[in-house]
């Protein structure tokens, strides 16, 4: 059997799909899990610092990641999008009831509704906003930590960069 070119192939399944090979409906794109998110988030974010230069690359930290995903969750719950959540909780509160130490740190928020690509579309936004990228691209954060909460095709993201 030939292989289809990667470019072509797309369009053969839609074509397929659309003269009635394949499946018996019309499908939507497989949507992507959080945690599929969170490491595509994590890859890109020392992507992005590679392509400027940046060093260290950050080392991406469970117990962070844990305080990222809490806060995405509690948005996602609780129906808020804010660095503070309804009681008023900021980053630097959730840190350290987390037992985390830290000099400085930073969070970008952002959620995405019905995207094929929330990674990608996630970066793009942050990346495109000055202080999101400045977050993304700071040498003085040397952890950082990303979490995912999702239901259905919306995604609510958490970034979070420290200097311990």
């Amino acid at each position: 059997m030939k292989r289809i070119p990667a470019l072509i192939a797309p369009l053969v399944v839609v074509l397929a799909t659309a003269c009635g090979g394949g499946s018996s409906g019309p499908t939507a794109p497989a949507e992507v899990s959080a945690f599929q998110v969170e490491s595509q988030l994590s890859e890109l974010i020392n992507q992005a610092r590679r392509a400027d230069g940046v060093e260290p690359q950050l080392a991406m930290d469970p117990a962070v990641a844990q305080v990222a995903r809490a806060h995405s969750e509690a948005m996602r719950d609780r129906g808020f999008f804010s660095h503070a959540d309804p009681d008023g909780k900021r980053l630097r509160d959730r840190l350290r009831a987390a037992g985390i130490a830290f000099r400085s740190a930073g969070e970008n928020l952002a959620r995405v509704d019905g995207s094929p690509d929330p990674a990608g579309e996630a970066h793009r936004m942050l990346m495109g906003s000055a202080s999101h990228r400045e977050n993304i691209l700071a040498e003085r954060f040397d952890l950082a930590g990303v979490g995912v909460a999702r239901q259905g095709g919306t995604y609510w993201i958490t970034q979070v960069f420290i200097e311990p």
